[in-house]
Formats: structure tokens, C-alpha cells, sequence
């Protein structure tokens, strides 16, 4: 049966439209400036579109749908930009549609001060944090409000993705002069950072279960993209990785039930090894990157097409992975202030690259790395097993980097 769905954003390479437009439904699709072309890639798909200057901007999203003349017949809203889960939560209680997640668990899945208190409470083991939600005047204000935390410290904002604006704070002094240079950090989480790998815990969730699973190492912690180490990851195959799978999975379900998630994909990262993991953010949206892709090569499920399907009330689509090869993602590295000229073919032609996703065309100057997906492209990396999975995603990095040395002089 058709039914008619409101999009927040397009989706990476307008994955969202198509996959609706794929089940057979009427699509409207509210996209910032930034994702207008992916829009127009799928123009055909679209039976009406407006443009909103950001997905948080819930009220714009709104008058939207009202001159659109689309507000009576919307089966529901559906994010497909971590910026919108919220929007579109709240959205679907002002429409009335028939959507589970609403504001309160949304927000439990954007607010990192919010979950991490409802973790606190539930028994999932967390790092101890505070909030400040104005410019402090003083580093004696900051060191009473981080009193008892020790350091360093992690700043962050409460509900950003990217890693934007996260910073590691050796001293009380450093965090007041974080907290004093960037507006963007008037209202933050300051939090003990945590020592050992990150991981990245993805799937899917039906009826506040957890289906379809997959256990990723970030091959270094995100907060280190801010010294060149790019976004990185490698993904264990389920079935050599038994008891790491049994051990996350339970923490997962632990970390989810304290939000009250029920239905959607999530994406949980956590420090740690197991039997000492401890949560460090969730979010009620597919990983970003390639990761969608990794997991399936690996669990047999294309994370951004199940984010769909379950929020559109559709059957998951699951195939047979293919159980001789571990996958992987990078984000190959920039060199900033200078042209880009490393191109598409390059790119593929590095071993182990199965996908590449172009992030920064060749001739365009590239920026300083001030998020964790900032690079020149997005690739899906092939290995025989774990260790040469992740010596073909470092030598893609590598390779990178010495074209634009060689290129740019």
C-alpha cells in the first residue's frame, strides 16, 4: 500500500529517497542547501521538496510542510540526517502520525548529557560528566563545576555529530579557555576522557530488541582525528568473534533499554575491551562514513536501506554476507590550503578499495580536518582477515597522503 513520507535530508547519494521510492511510496524530501544536489540526483523519485536552512530548524520544517500542502496525509517523518531525529520526533507528535519514536527518546539518542545520566541510573558503566550552560566567568566556576571528575577532560557539545567542536582538556584552565574561545561551547558536556579503544556497536532494533549486529574497532579514538589520524575502522566477522559478539551485544541492549529504544538503527560507542566497556555516545541513526557498507559485507544488512525500511514499517532486507573476508572504512586524509588532485581512479586503483565515495572533487582547495568526516573520500576497504583489512585501510591513507605531497610541491 502506498503511503505518503516526509524525509529529512536525502540520505549519503540519496540512499533515503531511493529506498522509499523502492517500496513504493510517495515521497516529500526537506533538505538543507549543503544536500540539494543529492536531491536533484533524484528528482524523479520526489513528488514535492522544499529547502530549510538546517534540520534542527523545527519550525521552518514545519511551515515547510504547511506551504507544501502536505501536513493531512503524512504516514510519518523520517530523519535521514542525524541533525533531524529530533525535528522529526517532534514533527510526527505535531502531526500525529503514527511514528514510535518520540521526543523524549529521541532526544535521549542526540543529548550526550541526557544519556549518560539515564546510563548512570540504569547501571551502564559511563564517564562521569558535567554541564555548563553558559560562558563561565572564571576557572574557579569551572573547577566547581567539574569538581570530582578527574582528568583529562573531554569537551563537547550536547548534541553534535562529527566530532565538531570536541576537544581534549588536560586542566580546569584549558577547559575555561575552550569553553571561553567558541561560541558554539556555551552549553556543554565536559566529561572524563576514557582511556583504551573506541568501538563502534551497530544494528538494527525491532520491538526494543536488537536484530542484526556488527562489532567495529575504530582503528584510533575519533578525538584523534584532531592530530591527522583519520576516521578509520575495521569490522569483526561474527562468526570467528563469538564471545566479543555475545559480550557487546548484551551491552548494547543494556545501554539501549535505559533510552527506551524501540524501533530504528543505532549506532553506540563505547571504550574499552569486554567486561570493562563503558558507553560513550548513541545515536537512533546509521554509523556514518562507509559503515552502512561494512556491515553489509559483514552481517548481511545495508544499515542506511534498514533505517528506512523499519521506520517506513517495512520487512529488513537480509542477504548471506560473505564469510571469507573482513571490511573495513577510511576517511582518506586532506592536506589543507591546498588543491586537491587526487581522483576517483587513484582512489580505486589502492588494493583492498571496493567503493569510493568522493567527499572533496579534484581542483577544489581542501579545509583543515575540524570534523571526523572531513577528507578527500570515503572508501569500502577488502581484507583476507583483521590484520590486513587494516594495514590496506592505513595504506590507503598512506597513499594518499604522498600523492598530495607529490602533486602539490
Amino acid at each position: 500500500m502506498t503511503m505518503h513520507y516526509v524525509l529529512l535530508g536525502p540520505g549519503p547519494e540519496a540512499i533515503a529517497i531511493k529506498e522509499l521510492a523502492r517500496l513504493g511510496h510517495e515521497i516529500t524530501v526537506l533538505y538543507t542547501e549543503r544536500n540539494r544536489a543529492a536531491v536533484e540526483s533524484a528528482a524523479d523519485l520526489v513528488k514535492r521538496s522544499g529547502s530549510i536552512p538546517s534540520y534542527g530548524d523545527l519550525e521552518l520544517a514545519w511551515s515547510t510542510l504547511l506551504h507544501l500542502g502536505t501536513v493531512d496525509d503524512v504516514e510519518a517523518v523520517i530523519p535521514s540526517h542525524e541533525l533531524a531525529v529530533t525535528s522529526a520526533a517532534i514533527l510526527n507528535q505535531l502531526l500525529g502520525t503514527s511514528a514510535t519514536l518520540g521526543p523524549a527518546t529521541a532526544l535521549a539518542g542526540r543529548d550526550k548529557a541526557l544519556q549518560k545520566s539515564l546510563w548512570t541510573e540504569s547501571g551502564v558503566p559511563t564517564a562521569r560528566f558535567a554541564t555548563i550552560t553558559n560562558e563561565p566567568h572564571s576557572v574557579d566556576q569551572v573547577r566547581s563545576i567539574i569538581e570530582g571528575l578527574r582528568a583529562p577532560y573531554i569537551v563537547k557539545p550536547p548534541a553534535l555529530g562529527g566530532s565538531t567542536l570536541v576537544t581534549s582538556c588536560p586542566t580546569a584552565e584549558d577547559v575555561f579557555q575552550v569553553l571561553k574561545d567558541n561560541e558554539g561551547l556555551r552549553h556543554a558536556v565536559i566529561e572524563e576522557r576514557q582511556d583504551g579503544p573506541e568501538w563502534h556497536f551497530d544494528g538494527t532494533l525491532v520491538d526494543g530488541r536488537v536484530h542484526e549486529f556488527m562489532v567495529s574497532r575504530y582503528l584510533a579514538p575519533l578525538i584523534e582525528t584532531r592530530r591527522g589520524l583519520t576516521n578509520r575502522s575495521v569490522a569483526y566477522p561474527p562468526s570467528k568473534n563469538t564471545d566479543l559478539y555475545q559480550e557487546a551485544r548484551r551491552f548494547t541492549q543494556a545501554a539501549i533499554d535505559a533510552l527506551n529504544g524501540t524501533r530504528g538503527v543505532f549506532h553506540l560507542e563505547v571504550f574499552g575491551s569486554p567486561g570493562r566497556f563503558v558507553a560513550g555516545e548513541l545515536a537512533w541513526r546509521p554509523s556514518g562514513a562507509l559503515a552502512n557498507l561494512v556491515a553489509d559485507h559483514t552481517i548481511g544488512v545495508d544499515l542506511w536501506r534498514a533505517h528506512i525500511q523499519l521506520l517506513a514499517r517495512a520487512d529488513v532486507t537480509v542477504h548471506r554476507p560473505r564469510a571469507d573476508s573482513v571490511f573495513g572504512f577510511a576517511c582518506l586524509p586532506v592536506k589543507p590550503g591546498v588543491r586537491n588532485t587526487v581522483t576517483r581512479s587513484d582512489i580505486a586503483s589502492f588494493p583492498g578499495v571496493r567503493h569510493v565515495r568522493m567527499r572533496i572533487p579534484p581542483g577544489e582547495t581542501m579545509s583543515e580536518p575540524l570534523t571526523s568526516t572531513v577528507c578527500v573520500a570515503m572508501v569500502l576497504v577488502e581484507g583476507q582477515d583483521l590484520d590486513s583489512c587494516v594495514e590496506r585501510i592505513d595504506s590507503a591513507c598512506r597513499r594518499t597522503r604522498e600523492l598530495h605531497e607529490l602533486r602539490s610541491g
